[in-house]
């Protein structure tokens, strides 16, 4: 239990007094700039800025609301920093598209990358030569059509495991969902075969590393962002107890990282290494005789990054999509009617098919739309001053993108809450297609755009496709016979996920239950 002592009390004072007249000399410093020409956004109030109005959860609904008072570019502050929330298409694709060069920069996140020490983490890097590399080796890896491509024996592999862990355990769908993105990650970062979530040694390294990142970068944390004297202040003062979670969240992270991509180098050097990422870029570098120490640890970032950024908004789509399919059964009807048409009950479902499956197509864009993994996007930060509209956008914001909102606008998409994978049908028809289309943004704009969309976007929709051939998905039932709806609520974090429900999932004849089985034979 903590006992609070008068010395404590004294020095819990004296720092606040001290935080206090630091950001008094800052807000004088900032007032003498130029701040006209701001654009609009809710009232600020001394020292705060607008962090009394943003709730700990749904931040993306309070942008939101922000965005239909103010309009789809609203300025906001958080302890004297600056941000711009963009709430429409027109404005992510004027800034961060057509002007990706002022754009493409991270916030520093001082927890993670100066206490966690997650510094090879692609997606948290600022702009510079570092992340200039990766983008280059992801390029190669996965950018690239052809890339993406490249991986389908993979994924079709997995699908079939996929398949027959929901018959073993179908209650437990997430588990299963999770192990089928989890070892095709693995499979292709560091030539891993995941038979079982339980007792992989790489899934638990990396879990365990994500795990710990997150469970000390609550409200306590979050203020070194703000106040970067507080990397210096010891663990043991009052208020730094979050320090010694960061303690412990670097030493996970650097396990994570480094084992998994020792495990591969040492294979690279005995010549019995799986064709992998990883394996390739060490085989590259070596190969030009100019491995150094900042080599292994590029690498290491780029194939730890992998795992954290091509699971969960995977995983978080998927299980959107059996929910959806659970609360809308004429869609899920009509999607297995065009898999009859197409593909028949004597074959799983391939790549191959799905310039022919357009309905099922429409299902996975209305996912992404109805229900974004990540809704606010991951942050980027203004690398020089900028004027839009009109409005001035000082160097160093924060640019968020309310995904929530885009996908919400009704002048889009009528019935914005209703699910309707109808409203993509007609592409070729619609001249505003490509601004409505959710592939656009879903996955980010400009020179941050996720690099390995095509192989995520590829993840869900086969996923998607073997399930609607072979599975039939409805309500559960209480034990009084009565049907179980799935409530339509979200956990929101770095990943939105859907509430956790219950449903049930059975083959859908026996001849799909059968072909399940031979598919797995083939393992």
């Amino acid at each position: 239990m903590l006992m609070i002592t008068d010395f404590t009390e004294t020095f819990g004072g004296l720092f606040l007094t001290a935080m206090f007249a630091l950001y008094i000399m800052r807000s004088m410093y900032v007032r003498s700039a130029n701040r006209s020409g701001l654009p609009p956004g809710p009232k600020r109030v001394p020292f705060l800025g607008n962090v009394h109005q943003i709730p700990r959860t749904d931040q993306h609904i309070t942008f939101m609301q922000w965005a239909t008072q103010y309009g789809d570019v609203v300025y906001a502050e958080f302890f004297g920093k600056p941000m711009v929330i963009l709430s429409s298409v027109k404005a992510v694709n004027d800034l961060l598209e057509k002007r990706s060069a002022k754009y493409s920069s991270r916030p520093y996140l001082r927890y993670y990358l100066d206490l966690v020490g997650w510094t090879g983490n692609v997606a948290l890097a600022p702009y510079g030569e570092t992340w200039r590399r990766w983008r280059k080796w992801f390029q190669k890896g996965f950018i690239a059509r052809t890339a993406a491509n490249s991986y389908h024996p993979i994924q079709c592999r997995e699908v079939r495991r996929l398949l027959y862990d929901l018959l073993q355990k179908p209650d437990d769908f997430v588990f299963a969902l999770k192990r089928y993105t989890a070892a095709i990650v693995l499979d292709i970062g560091y030539g891993h075969r995941v038979t079982s979530l339980e007792d992989d040694k790489f899934i638990r390294l990396v879990e365990d590393g994500l795990e710990k990142s997150l469970e000390g970068s609550g409200a306590g944390s979050a203020f070194v962002d703000f106040f970067p004297i507080l990397v210096d202040i010891p663990a043991w003062m009052p208020g730094m107890g979050w320090k010694y979670w960061a303690m412990i969240a670097r030493k996970a992270v650097k396990a994570m990282e480094d084992i998994p991509y020792d495990v591969v180098k040492s294979d690279v050097a005995a010549g019995t290494a799986r064709p992998s990422f990883t394996a390739s870029l060490i085989e590259e570098l070596s190969r030009k005789g100019t491995f150094m120490e900042k080599d292994e640890c590029d690498i290491k970032g780029a194939a730890g990054t992998l795992y954290a950024a091509g699971t969960g908004t995977s995983l978080a789509s998927m299980i959107v999509f059996i929910l959806v399919m659970v609360q809308c059964p004429a869609v899920f009807e009509k999607a297995q009617d065009e898999m009859a048409r197409v593909v028949g009950d004597t074959r799983l479902p391939v790549f191959e098919d799905r310039e022919s499956l357009p309905y099922l197509e429409c299902i996975i864009r209305e996912v992404y739309r109805w229900c974004p993994p990540v809704a606010t996007s991951v942050p980027r930060q203004t690398q020089e001053d900028d004027v839009y509209r009109g409005y001035y956008i000082p160097k160093g914001s924060t640019i968020v993108t309310n995904l929530w909102a885009i996908f919400r606008d009704p002048n889009m998409y009528p019935e914005p809450d209703t699910f309707k994978p109808e409203r993509f049908l007609n592409k070729d028809e619609d001249d505003a297609f490509d601004i409505k289309d959710p592939k656009k943004i879903v996955f980010g704009a400009g020179r941050r755009v996720c690099p390995g969309r095509y192989f995520a976007d590829d993840n869900i929709w086969l996923a998607a496709a073997s399930i609607v051939a072979t599975m039939a998905i409805r309500k559960a039932r209480s034990e009084n016979g009565e049907e179980i709806l799935p409530t339509l609520k979200f956990l929101s974090g770095t990943v939105m996920t859907p509430e956790p429900f219950v449903c049930e999932i059975r083959p859908r004849s026996q001849k799909t239950l059968q072909l399940i089985l031979d598919s797995v034979v083939q393992l």
